[in-house]
């Protein structure tokens, strides 16, 4: 399934079964924050639709943290810890990004258009947080503060962006871009200048991830 495909689906089909297949297939992963390793964020649909649960690192202690007839997908844990960024459909059709605290309290919707806002990764500092929105009638990348304000466009042009990656030293963002006419890996500077073309290939590249 390419990417094109599964934008497509998430936008105008919003069955669980199909939503699932978007979950498995093509979202895109985080890296990893450094320290002791700690639980482990998932979606799962054991309980009749997409829902975020945590586990320990060793599978126990499987917890539902959602617990809404909404579908709840691809959480992103903040650096310390303490919060899960997530995409849930339970406000808009389109789906819009929502923070909670880690044991599931105090969830907060942090994006609120009606189109698909979606695919977040946490900056190093846990202060902003990157993502994509198709407001501006394409898949952009934009950033905003961790608390959903200054939301802020970074890449402009009519081909998709999507799928950020922050670098570890907070200065970078890895995305992915249809801009040559197939899906390549782009870095760009934290403020969106200095967007390149890293995989430059005739092959399709997706869904970058730093060490």
């Amino acid at each position: 399934m390419n990417i094109k495909t599964i934008r497509r689906s998430l936008k105008h089909v919003l069955s669980a079964s199909l939503l699932l297949m978007l979950i498995a297939g093509a979202a895109t992963t985080h890296a990893a924050f450094p320290g002791a390793n700690g639980k482990i964020a998932f979606d799962s649909q054991r309980d009749g639709n997409p829902e975020i649960y945590v586990m320990n690192a060793d599978g126990s202690g499987q917890t539902n943290l959602t617990n809404n007839p909404a579908n709840d997908a691809v959480p992103a844990w903040s650096p310390d810890g303490s919060k899960i960024a997530f995409i849930s459909f339970r406000d808009d059709v389109n789906g819009e990004i929502y923070v909670m605290n880690a044991d599931g309290s105090n969830v907060t919707r942090l994006t609120n258009n009606p189109t698909q806002d979606g695919y977040t990764s946490w900056s190093p500092s846990g202060t902003k947080i990157a993502f994509m929105s198709d407001r501006d009638g394409n898949p952009e990348i934009y950033v905003m503060n961790a608390d959903g304000s200054g939301q802020t466009r970074l890449t402009n042009n009519a081909a998709e962006d999507n799928y950020p990656a922050w670098s570890p030293d907070d200065t970078k963002i890895a995305f992915t871009s249809h801009r040559d006419g197939n899906y390549e890996i782009y870095v760009m500077n934290a403020d969106g200048s200095g967007q390149t073309n890293l995989s430059n290939n005739p092959a399709s590249e997706s869904s970058a991830n730093w060490s």
